[in-house]
């Protein structure tokens, strides 16, 4: 009888609210030639992810304010210490990193694999190095994948990590047990397309897998290993379709990343049956659709609200959705409605600005006068809304800013809760490319310094600098503070935090 080989995965993308996808993914593939599977997740030692959306208290407007003069400061200490601070901030895996190499190693001990596979953000770049370093003491190949391992400059500069056998590069998950043997038996990973190492004289040889095409070929995710007992509540995530119906955004780094290339959607029924198969394994009744886009595809949006109560009875669920200009986007009063009736508690969409014009350069597609016939009728049909929204786009001024919050303010009953960011421009994207190639266009913005490791690309926006802006910005995070201090509704409170 052939032995059944043992892989450890390591959950890095962990946000503690609910099983990550992709170690599901990754599990259900490999258990479904025999091997054998154990899971690592720093909630098992005690250590959380990213806190979403956390609850506004008495001081955090005037924090708020704060941490912008910081972060746009012209003095150069003031800026590197916010940063460095916010970094540290970041995550709980960041902040923990001994008790998660130390929950690692134990788990290495017990579980004695014969390779590890990782999944990770780039964030946890210094806790991967650490994990690599103890599976080559103890001579374990080790494969690393992630999201945004999908631009050249990032996957060169990942790959060459001490002790990484190969990185994962694209959609590989059915190539999984391919890959594994060919780990095991000491041969050359980068035959597998998807699959990347680097040579001794440091160059790179492999590239990015194709995207897949069939999704309901992909098995339904096995979370049976994660800690259920030490989530607050009881959420699993789906996925109906992998990249974006619009994907044209100019600064979205999600239709760039190794499974938002480009468009492609499971069928209503093979959606509607993992449902089921979820509500049934672990009693499971809340769902989060990470989707990029869930009306990308109408049909499926549709199918949703028709089988839901059927797969999942009293199941909530939530998801986000894009306004866009299509003659039927999904997104009417009777659709609201009917997701509504379906489970549906609450929907995000990208407002990003209340400017049309910085909406326009930003190739939103979507008007704001749409945007906010949605936030209305979304509201009529019980649904809680969110929406996130960007500050310091090339080319914005005080003047757009002021449209900002005066949506905002416009839109305060209709609105639940605001996620307002400063603006990252990410490797890859449309807008980093055209900032290269076109620097003259925008000649009070620029890049100052690229980081491959973090797909990060640090900039200086002269109009952040200016007293006009920094008013406008104040009068942005107001109108941000009074939406999100507002409790939530009864509804929607369940998935308080989840994104």
């Amino acid at each position: 009888m052939t032995r059944a080989h043992r892989v450890l995965l390591v959950d890095l993308n962990n946000f503690a609210r609910y099983p990550t996808l992709s170690i599901g993914y990754m599990a259900a593939v490999l258990r479904a030639t025999g091997t054998q599977v154990s899971v690592f997740s720093p909630l098992m030692v005690g250590v959380g992810g990213v806190t979403r959306e956390a609850r506004p208290h008495r001081l955090s407007l005037l924090m708020s304010k704060l941490n912008h003069h910081a972060a746009t400061s012209r003095v150069g200490w003031v800026h590197r210490w916010r940063d460095k601070l916010a970094a540290s901030r970041a995550s709980d895996i960041t902040r923990h990193h001994d008790t998660v190499v130390q929950g690692f190693t134990d788990a290495l001990a017990q579980h004695k694999p014969e390779v590890v596979m990782i999944s990770t953000y780039l964030m946890y770049r210094g806790v991967c190095e650490r994990l690599c370093a103890l599976c080559q003491q103890q001579g374990i190949p080790v494969l690393i994948g992630g999201p945004y391992f999908s631009q050249p400059e990032v996957v060169d500069d990942w790959a060459r990590i001490a002790g990484l056998s190969a990185l994962a590069a694209g959609e590989v998950e059915l190539q999984l047990p391919a890959i594994l043997q060919t780990m095991l038996s000491g041969g050359d990973p980068s035959v597998h397309p998807g699959v990347v190492v680097a040579q001794p004289e440091g160059v790179t040889r492999g590239g990015m897998a194709p995207a897949l095409k069939e999704l309901d070929a992909v098995p339904f995710p096995d979370y049976s290993d994660f800690p259920w007992a030490a989530y607050p509540n009881r959420i699993v995530p789906i996925i109906t379709g992998r990249g974006c119906g619009w994907g044209v955004c100019t600064f979205c780094s999600d239709v760039t990343s190794t499974a938002g290339r480009s468009y492609r959607s499971r069928s209503p029924d093979n959606v509607l049956h993992e449902i089921a198969s979820h509500h049934r394994a672990h009693g499971v009744s809340r769902f989060v659709f990470t989707d990029l886009k869930l009306n990308s595809n109408v049909e499926m949006w549709r199918g949703l609200a028709a089988g839901m109560q059927a797969a999942a009875p009293q199941g909530q669920w939530i998801g986000a959705v894009h306004v866009g200009p299509e003659a039927d986007n999904g997104l009417s009063p009777d659709d609201l409605h009917a997701a509504a009736k379906a489970g549906c508690v609450r929907l995000t969409t990208g407002l990003e600005t209340g400017s049309q014009r910085v909406a326009d350069l930003m190739k939103k597609g979507s008007q704001r006068s749409a945007v906010s016939d949605f936030l209305h009728h979304a509201t009529a049909a019980g649904i809680s809304t969110r929406c996130t929204m960007i500050i310091g786009y090339p080319g914005e001024t005080a003047h757009d800013v002021h449209a900002s919050a005066e949506f905002l303010e416009q839109h305060e009953r209709v609105i639940e809760r605001i996620t307002l960011n400063r603006l990252q421009v990410v490797t890859g994207t449309a807008l980093h490319r055209r900032l290269r190639q076109h620097p003259a266009r925008h000649p009070s913005f620029r890049i100052v310094r690229e980081d491959a490791s973090q797909a990060r690309v640090e900039h200086r926006h002269d109009e952040f600098e200016t007293a006009s802006h920094r008013k406008a910005v104040m009068r942005l995070l107001t109108a941000t503070h009074r939406i999100n201090r507002k409790p939530l509704g009864e509804h929607a409170r369940e998935f308080e935090g989840v994104m």
